[in-house]
């Protein structure tokens, strides 16, 4: 990094404080908007890295102020984002930090997770130099965090290491029979953290795979197969067979280590993000615990909004069912009627969702040019999952309850499914032609009368993830990506296609995984335009995607909504994402995408108080005429994410986008489970009739919940 980098970032920062300290008088406000600039990576330009940012903003004059870092809600999380970088942070300003702002700098290593980085520099001079009560209790917590993962890691490598002679494809094998089991002990949410060691343990695997694990063909399956999966389901004289049983039962102590380990992290990543999270150093107590529990009742409130909007949508889905002509069909075969109707009726969930709240249009298009029908793409994952429900884990469930262990009800199974013809192993592959030929007849549709197996082909490269070509930056977790590609083949595991959420795994697949996709900025547009024709339908006029004038060199940049009724002014500022599923993952959505719609909506806001003032033809989309809107705007974060709904971020309130399609369409009642539905007892939001001041009373004071 060239020196004149840094300073050219250093001066920047300078001059916003500067000028925003002459603007608002207050040096809290001038120094939390230099600090927001830095959290967003400005300034930009050739050669600015992120390193040259972090130490321009750690080598300037504003952190002399202790006061300011002390009233500041910013400086925590800025200068944990310098302390991802090991000697960034001078040591003048560590010890000024340590010992007139302790808090400050406490949190900013907690956020940044300094403390896993035992060899850092700054660790180790804070470490040398803060000798007080207060910095000794912090670094002994710390280090007692660290030392239990120890004991996890070690066993973790001890069991890894008879494990290692083992190709890719046979440790998939035995972890498939091990995951039979947890299905049909473990309940929704825990099954799903069990996929999470699950996930571990094969990203571990690959970091050691050779090139001859990806080469598979079918004698090597089958040799591989025999070897292990048949020796261990089908008991015989083998010399196999004890070999299989140490095999498995090493991959189980593996398993029970991960996810200890796992959880250990857990309990870090609570001390880390969680500002409810105190330590202490007290004989038989814990190191971290709870202020309150408000942070749980909250995470549990989050997980129940998402069982009521899971209703929302499927009953609004059998309603779209019942319209059609399907309803009058027997859909497959006879005996599988029932289940393909329901995966149809969780199709068209799915389609609405990603419709109405992600923007998806009836096709999307692959990363090689090929458009794939939406609705046939999650129609097929659907029928996926119809298909292992019903052959292999509801009859494996009903041999679990005649057996004594879950080996030997698959064992009884697979011979089944040998018997018609059938692969009933708890691992099932072929080739991607094969594959295709397979669910060529989940495909038909009027656009594809007889099937397709270009679209077949297609659907299996979106749900598919190239196990050889995975780095750390593509990441996909088992249930985004179901479809496992070793070398020319497809494996599926029963235990994740019968059991996993398919509207979670294609969000994620196109939102987490697909970041880069060139839709994806269409359909950003789509989610606006589409929330916008919803406000219209209730009566407001709406401008989508306005550009207030730039004043000077500030560009407040587009304003994604403006929606005007009866003098109430709404400027939202929508974000789309994906779906989350860790306490950590909501903090850096909090922290980042949340923290800049904020911020930009500061400046919005500013901005369009100026516009409505002297744009005409802007008044004039509004129908605006009073002279008193300032009283009567109202400024959202609109979020198609649940997990923050309600919740207010620098005095924004948070508010999901579900949340809005429910209000704006009025269908509380849908948000009752299918079985629960009275559409005759149907109790309206608006009793009165829809008016926007009692809309916007709803949204904000969460009441859409009250009494569910």
């Amino acid at each position: 990094m060239q020196k004149e980098h840094h300073e050219q970032c250093r001066d920047y920062y300078q001059s916003v404080f500067q000028n925003h300290l002459k603007n608002s008088g207050s040096k809290e406000k001038a120094f939390d908007a230099c600090l927001h600039r830095f959290l967003n990576q400005s300034p930009k330009g050739k050669n600015l890295t992120a390193k040259a940012r972090a130490y321009g903003l750690a080598t300037t004059e504003l952190w002399k102020d202790s006061k300011t870092i002390s009233d500041s809600a910013l400086a925590s999380l800025a200068l944990s984002k310098v302390l991802h970088y090991d000697d960034f942070l001078p040591t003048q300003l560590a010890d000024q930090l340590a010992s007139q702002n302790p808090d400050t700098l406490r949190w900013a290593i907690r956020y940044s997770g300094l403390f896993e980085r035992t060899n850092s520099p700054v660790w180790l001079h804070l470490r040398s130099h803060c000798t007080s009560q207060d910095w000794n209790t912090f670094f002994d917590v710390c280090d007692r965090l660290l030392e239990q993962l120890q004991p996890f890691d070690l066993l973790i490598k001890r069991f890894e290491q008879p494990l290692q002679k083992l190709s890719l494809l046979e440790l998939l094998s035995y972890l498939s029979v091990i995951a039979c089991s947890d299905m049909l002990e473990e309940s929704s949410n825990k099954l799903h953290q069990q996929w999470n060691v699950y996930d571990r343990i094969i990203q571990r695997k690959l970091k050691s795979c050779s090139p001859r694990d990806f080469q598979l063909n079918d004698k090597i399956i089958g040799k591989s197969l025999k070897r292990h999966l048949s020796s261990l389901l089908f008991p015989s004289n083998s010399g196999w067979r004890e070999s299989s049983h140490q095999n498995i039962e090493d991959l189980a102590c593996l398993i029970a280590a991960t996810s200890e380990r796992i959880d250990y992290e857990d309990s870090i990543d609570w001390f880390r993000f969680d500002p409810l999270c105190a330590y202490q150093m007290a004989p038989g107590e814990s190191v971290i615990y709870n202020i309150s529990d408000a942070g749980t009742r909250e995470w549990e409130k989050t997980g129940h909004k998402s069982d009521l909007l899971w209703n929302y949508w499927i009953n609004r889905a059998m309603e779209a069912f019942v319209s059609t002509d399907l309803v009058l069909k027997t859909i497959g075969l006879p005996e599988n009627h029932e289940g393909n109707q329901l995966a149809y009726i969780k199709a068209i969930r799915s389609r609405l969702q990603l419709g109405e709240v992600y923007g998806l249009d009836d096709h999307i298009t692959l990363n090689d040019g090929t458009s794939v029908p939406l609705f046939q793409l999650l129609l097929a994952s659907e029928l996926s999952s119809q298909f292992f429900e019903q052959s292999f884990i509801q009859p494996l469930q009903k041999l679990a309850r005649t057996t004594q262990s879950t080996t030997e009800a698959l064992s009884i199974l697979a011979f089944d499914g040998f018997a018609q013809g059938e692969n009933r192993l708890p691992i099932t592959w072929s080739t991607t032609s094969e594959k295709a030929k397979r669910i060529k007849g989940w495909t038909v549709c009027d656009e594809y009368p007889n099937g397709s197996i270009a679209i077949a082909d297609a659907i299996i490269k979106f749900w598919s993830n190239d196990l050889k070509s995975l780095t750390p930056k593509k990441n996909p977790r088992i249930s985004e990506l179901p479809y496992s590609k070793i070398g020319h083949y497809i494996f599926q595991f029963p235990w994740v296609a019968g059991k996993q959420n398919n509207l979670t795994s294609a969000v994620n697949n196109l939102r987490r995984l697909g970041t880069h996709r060139g839709e994806l900025q269409e359909e950003t547009r789509r989610v606006e335009q589409r929330l916008g024709e919803s406000f219209k339908q209730r009566g407001f006029k709406v401008v989508v995607g306005y550009h207030p004038p730039t004043v000077g060199n500030d560009n407040p940049g587009e304003i994604d909504l403006i929606c005007h009724l009866d003098g109430n002014l709404l400027l939202l500022e929508v974000k789309s994402g994906y779906i989350r599923r860790s306490r950590k993952e909501v903090w850096l959505h909090k922290t980042s995408t949340l923290r800049k719609a904020a911020w930009q909506l500061n400046r919005k806001r500013e901005a369009l108080i100026t516009a409505i003032q002297h744009d005409e033809k802007l008044k004039l989309q509004l129908g605006y005429t009073s002279d008193t809107s300032y009283d009567a705007l109202h400024c959202w974060i609109v979020d198609t994410s649940i997990e923050l709904d309600g919740q207010c971020i620098e005095g924004f309130p948070v508010v999901s986008r579900e949340v809005l399609e429910v209000v704006l369409r009025d269908e509380k009642h849908l948000l009752s489970p299918l079985n629960e539905l009275d559409l005759d007892k149907r109790e309206s939001l608006f009793p009165n009739g829809f008016s926007a001041s009692h809309f916007i009373d709803l949204v904000e004071s969460d009441a859409l919940w009250n009494g569910l």
